[in-house]
């Protein structure tokens, strides 16, 4: 087990800059009687108590000034979300544009004018029972003017109303 001394012997080195300062202190030291080190903790204490004097001044300034807002508790705030009403409580409201209306009103649509019915009716006139090549089909499609013919054919063949065997596109 380390025990240290009681008292350590060491030397301090001054600089050479700092040299006539501290010839200075250590004559003061002699005038007043005392050693470097107890000069030194009295001028370390009145030092501290001018800042004590001079924070508790601060502290008294600023409890004048932000006093009565520092000790006010603190205001509790609520927050409330509003509640969310169920998909059954919400009322749709339903906005058409005039034009569609007009439309509407102007031409009926029927439904074997849709691109979907118009490459199923193409497919079934082309389809004799032994299929029809993909790139065939499309390039036919894209000239009865039906708008994204692959497009109509894929959804056809995900629906399981058009399958392909063998290469060749046939109706169910």
């Amino acid at each position: 087990m380390f025990v240290p001394p009681k008292r350590l012997n060491f030397r301090m080195s001054i600089p050479s800059n700092f040299r006539k300062d501290w010839d200075l202190f250590n004559k003061r030291c002699k005038i007043e009687g005392m050693t470097p080190a107890n000069l030194l903790q009295d001028l370390i204490e009145e030092y501290l108590d001018e800042f004590r004097e001079e924070m508790e001044k601060a502290q008294g300034e600023l409890d004048e000034v932000a006093g009565p807002l520092r000790d006010a508790p603190p205001k509790k705030v609520k927050i409330r979300k509003p509640k969310k009403k169920s998909f059954l409580a919400r009322k749709a409201t339903i906005s058409v544009p005039k034009r569609a209306e007009e439309e509407e009103e102007a031409e009926d649509v029927d439904i074997g004018d849709t691109p979907k019915f118009k490459f199923l009716t193409l497919v079934k006139d082309l389809d004799i029972g032994s299929g029809i090549p993909p790139e065939e089909l499309l390039a036919l499609a894209g000239e009865e003017g039906i708008p994204n013919p692959r497009l109509q054919m894929n959804k056809m063949i995900r629906r399981g109303i058009l399958y392909v065997h063998l290469g060749r596109i046939h109706v169910t």
